[in-house]
């Protein structure tokens, strides 16, 4: 390694890519080798926090709260932030070509994340509401606004039923906390903001779940709990059970042998996550969602000084099963990869990253959650108060915890809002029908 240090371009101000550079500058205050130079690439200048992201479709928390900018979070650190759209990543030279310009560096980390995976289904692209990005809740949040505003005074029965149907795809840890914030929400403003709405007559929730049950890759009494608090509430859970088509004013479901039509204006997709186009194109070796093959030091196989991390990144663990796209996983890979760098340039060999599983914490509404950590099974308000103060400690920002306890403080006093929130490209060129 040369005096001035390498140069290090990370793609992607996500969880794993920020952490990675975060702990690659502090560690490198340390280490005997020489400072490396960082550069951060994103066309976000935010990092989105999204364990409060379901928060947004129930007004609990406002869209600032949770997206702390990444200048702040870097603080004074010596990391250079670039605010830009990726045109192009070179490998070979381990350079990427922005609309503000070319940046290189003798290191490269991949971490642009996932985006949304419509399984080649056109009409769910078309018709369905994704929600991984904040557009995608405020979108969604508006839409919901849309029907209410709509249903409230309207005098034909087929055309309220229709607006006050929400159908969702998808039952995985995020898929049960819009459902049941959503649920929440139209809950507190039927029969009080909209006077004509009845929930319990009017509204319809249905959560279809392809799986046999719902959080599947938690423990069967984690989800047995979490079904029943949910059908509680009133929301119609199935499982095994498809979504196969969708158009403008229904949804086909699917349940073994029996294909049903439901008329709705809303489709929620949260089934499924696949890499960023931009690295699905990359030539190198992919899985079948896109995603970089990388080895378990995140190393991409065949190019020098390439390295991949986050939900773009097929990261074995030690049983050679590929971990999960969470933000739990990213968390751990960034500063992992930051450890071996600074490894590779002390002279010391690069340490196979081995994943710690914490737990999974879901909340399933106000004062309600499914939580698993560390093995133990925390339901109820207990697991709640576990929920919200576990994931209040990690935002990353002092100003965003207290926005946040702000936040969840006014809409406890005062209840949600139904203002519509528009803005330039935020509306879908779809056009659905009334």
């Amino acid at each position: 390694m040369d005096e001035q240090g390498k140069r290090v371009l990370i793609l992607g101000a996500s969880f794993a890519g920020l952490y990675c550079a975060e702990f690659l500058h502090d560690l490198a205050r340390e280490s005997s080798a020489p400072k490396p130079k960082i550069t951060v690439i994103d066309r976000k200048n935010y990092l989105l926090f999204t364990a409060f992201l379901p928060e947004i479709v129930s007004n609990q928390i406002n869209p600032l709260t949770i997206t702390p900018p990444v200048r702040r979070i870097l603080g004074q650190r010596d990391v250079e932030f670039v605010e830009a759209e990726i045109l192009e990543i070179d490998l070979d030279n381990r350079r990427a070509i922005t609309n503000r310009g070319t940046y290189e560096g003798d290191v490269l980390v991949i971490s642009l994340g996932g985006v949304t995976n419509y399984f080649g289904n056109e009409s769910f692209e078309k018709y369905g509401f994704p929600y991984k990005w904040m557009p995608d809740a405020l979108r969604l949040r508006n839409h919901v606004i849309d029907c209410l505003e709509k249903a409230d005074r309207s005098t034909d029965l087929e055309e309220r039923r229709r607006l006050l149907t929400f159908v969702q795809a998808g039952a995985g840890c995020c898929g049960m906390e819009v459902m049941t914030e959503l649920t929440e929400f139209v809950h507190k403003v039927a029969g009080k903001t909209y006077r004509n709405i009845n929930f319990y007559r009017d509204v319809h929730m249905i959560l279809a779940e392809g799986l046999p049950r719902v959080l599947p890759t938690l423990e069967e009494p984690v989800s047995q709990a979490a079904t029943e608090k949910m059908r509680r509430r009133g929301i119609d859970v199935r499982v095994n059970t498809l979504v196969t088509a969708a158009g403008p004013g229904y949804v086909e479901l699917k349940s073994g042998d029996q294909t049903e039509r439901v008329d709705t204006e809303t489709l929620i997709w949260v089934a499924g996550v696949k890499a960023n186009p931009l690295v699905a194109d990359l030539p190198v070796e992919h899985d079948r969602a896109g995603r970089i093959m990388v080895d378990r030091c995140f190393r991409v196989v065949g190019k020098p000084g390439v390295f991949a991390i986050g939900d773009n990144a097929h990261c074995p663990d030690e049983s050679g099963e590929p971990l999960a796209t969470t933000a739990q996983v990213a968390v751990q890979q960034g500063p992992a990869l930051a450890r071996n760098l600074i490894a590779e340039w002390e002279g010391r060999e690069a340490i196979p990253f081995k994943f710690r599983y914490r737990g999974d914490l879901v909340s399933i509404g106000s004062l309600d959650a499914v939580c698993c950590p560390f093995g133990w099974n925390v339901f109820g308000l207990s697991g709640w108060l576990l929920f919200k103060y576990v994931y209040l400690s990690k935002l990353p920002t002092f100003q965003s915890r207290f926005r946040a306890l702000s936040d969840w403080t006014l809409n406890f006093l005062q209840g949600p809002s139904v203002a519509r929130l528009d803005y330039d490209g935020l509306e879908r060129e779809t056009v659905r029908q009334a």
